[in-house]
């Protein structure tokens, strides 16, 4: 055989002759010297060779032979003559890809770093010498050799360990009540970038301690590259840190049921409900009996302003007790600046249900705005069991607010274009259409600073029941989780009387104190649109 033709077959396959060598011996050293003792004894061959029928089959010979002679430690390599036969069918490529030992070494190529991944698939598997490497990746010589130097032996050490699935490998865990306290960004919030149980699972695992790339892949069971891919984003947005160590912890308040927590809330929110009820709530408003001018209500029912209040009342229940978790707000590159939250979705260990199941969730408190072109106007919305809105802070749309600003102002002509205006502030609730024409189902403030000075303060006394409340909560709050959210569950925990306000609605319903909305009211339930400042 001429030899630029030995050259071009023996070029390509020397990354299959170098896999032989893994296959056999599973060192990165030692296989490096067998492989090249068969290249060496594959090319002198092929240029004594007029012409080769299965190259494969030829090939596969002198390597195996070659191997025998390495293992009995014999230095020189003789003639292939006299070789075991090898039928032509025979594919050696398909052998060393269905090897053990082959396996193992791909998968342990996937546990280098990105980096020392791309060198070492460009110098084994793309025959790239460390000078063109080191064009291609912008790097020194001497980096892509010390890279070179370090993969083989990570890998070496990787070839000889066992590695085991972790529990979320062959039991993961899946969110519900993704969710977020703060502003949103133009990416969405925490139940966006957590969509996929993949992500999911990657944010659990890092969750209880820090964990490394690896460390995270064995522990969900996949390839590391994966894993690398998906942390990035997460990191990028705030939802995971990198230590100085190169661990990564998840940045996500993950709630995770408990039966000794449960049986304090079973406990404590009603005791606290009933105290903040019959000694704040009921008092004040039984003593309301008129609307302010600067207030206009549908059809002048007293009873919609009264469930407003019981929201900015509870209010007053987190300022008394000097709560602005704020400063753990993240702020993240699509604009977002919130504090992400998710609860891990396991069946209970102890009995959680009750009479009325999710009567007491909510969504809110969600503020819209727009002070741009002269127009003024502000949204307060709470979603709760009794409004019946479903859509959450997705479906509370700043162009709804918007929307009504310029009817209010005359200036939403009932037109072929405002149609689709028109029909989805009635699907909403916001208007109402009748025979008379149009009415406005929000309530309407002319002055915000009226309304929020019109909010009674917390006594001394229910200052002291909400810093109670707090330290109650925080005990349970605390349990089974990592130290790393501990000053925020303590600070979140300061404002958890504010949380009880729809117990506190349902007991002010039971008392008399509030009505039901009709089915008319209820779409505008606990919705403010101010008008002025």
């Amino acid at each position: 055989m001429k030899k630029q033709e030995a050259d071009k077959l023996i070029s390509s396959y020397i990354k299959k002759l170098f896999g032989f060598a893994m296959s056999r011996l599973s060192k990165i050293d030692e296989a490096e010297e067998l492989a090249a003792d068969i290249t060496l004894q594959v090319y002198e061959s092929l240029l004594k060779q007029d012409s080769i029928e299965n190259p494969d089959g030829y090939i596969y010979r002198i390597a195996h032979n070659v191997y025998a002679r390495y293992i009995d430690g014999r230095k020189q390599i003789t003639a292939v003559d006299g070789l075991e036969y090898v039928p032509d069918s025979r594919d050696f490529t398909q052998e060393i890809i269905d090897s053990e030992s082959y396996g193992i070494l791909r998968r342990e190529i996937t546990y280098l770093s990105r980096q020392q991944r791309e060198i070492i698939v460009l110098h084994y598997f793309h025959d790239k010498k460390v000078k063109e490497i080191a064009m291609l990746l912008s790097l020194n010589e001497n980096t892509v050799k010390w890279h070179l130097a370090c993969s083989r032996k990570e890998l070496k050490m990787g070839m000889e360990k066992t590695r085991t699935t972790g529990t979320l490998g062959t039991e993961p865990i899946r969110f519900c009540n993704m969710g977020h306290n703060g502003c949103l960004g133009n990416k969405g919030d925490t139940s966006d970038f957590l969509a996929k149980v993949i992500t999911q699972n990657i944010a659990y695992a890092a969750y209880h301690q820090p964990r490394t790339i690896n460390e995270i892949a064995e522990e969900l069971g996949i390839n590391p590259i994966f894993v690398e891919d998906e942390v990035a984003v997460l990191e990028e947005y705030g939802f995971m840190d990198k230590l100085k160590n190169g661990k990564y912890r998840t940045n996500i308040r993950i709630y995770e049921p408990n039966e000794t927590r449960h049986r304090i809330y079973k406990e404590i929110e009603p005791k606290y409900t009933k105290l903040f009820a019959e000694k704040f709530f009921a008092p004040i408003l039984k003593t309301i009996t008129e609307i302010p001018k600067w207030l206009h209500i549908p059809d002048n029912d007293i009873n919609l302003m009264k469930w407003c209040l019981v929201c900015f009342m509870a209010h007053k229940l987190i300022e008394a007790n000097g709560c602005d978790y704020s400063k753990y707000y993240i702020k993240r590159p699509d604009g977002g600046d919130y504090i992400a939250y998710a609860t891990l979705d396991v069946k209970p260990d102890c009995n959680t249900s009750e009479a009325e199941p999710n009567i007491y969730g909510t969504c809110g408190d969600m503020g819209r705005a727009n002070f741009t072109d002269e127009i003024w106007w502000k949204s307060w919305q709470l979603d709760c069991y009794w409004s019946g809105r479903t859509g959450g802070w997705r479906d509370n749309l700043s162009e709804d607010y918007a929307k009504m600003y310029f009817w209010l102002n005359n200036q939403l002509p009932e037109t072929t274009a405002n149609a689709e205006s028109y029909a989805r502030l009635i699907e909403k609730g916001y208007l109402i259409k009748n025979d008379d024409g149009y009415k406005c189902n929000l309530i309407l403030c002319d002055s915000e600073r009226k309304w929020l000075e019109y909010i009674p303060e917390a006594t001394k006394e229910i200052k002291e029941l909400s810093c109670q409340y707090a330290a109650e909560v925080e005990k349970a709050e605390l349990i089974g989780q990592p130290e790393h959210m501990h000053e925020l569950i303590k600070c979140q925990s300061k404002a958890a009387a504010g949380y009880l306000h729809t117990r506190v609605m349902k007991a002010l319903l039971d008392m008399g104190v509030l009505k039901l909305p009709n089915k008319e009211q209820a779409k505008g339930l606990c919705t403010i649109m101010f008008t002025g400042e």
